[in-house]
């Protein structure tokens, strides 16, 4: 079983993006499994001045469910 991570790097309920990373995991063919990571606002703001101290808990969880993914898809809004 191929295992995908999608993630909406948008915060708002009503998001376009999230909703394509949805359909996107409800129409995903047979033998293919996207595991929607939702959580994106709880994850800490990235300080330099911080860089070596513990992972932040959210962040590590990020890294392990990316690790665990053959592939990686993004959905990002774009504000013109």
């Amino acid at each position: 079983m191929l295992n995908i991570l999608a993630i909406s790097g948008s915060l708002r309920a009503a998001s376009t993006n999230s909703a394509l990373i949805a359909a996107l995991a409800r129409e995903a063919p047979s033998g293919c499994r996207v595991t929607v990571r939702d959580g994106l606002g709880r994850l800490p703001i990235f300080n330099p001045d911080d860089e070596g101290e513990r992972t932040p808990l959210e962040a590590s969880k990020l890294i392990d469910a990316v690790s665990r993914a053959d592939g990686l898809i993004v959905s990002c809004p774009e504000y013109a």
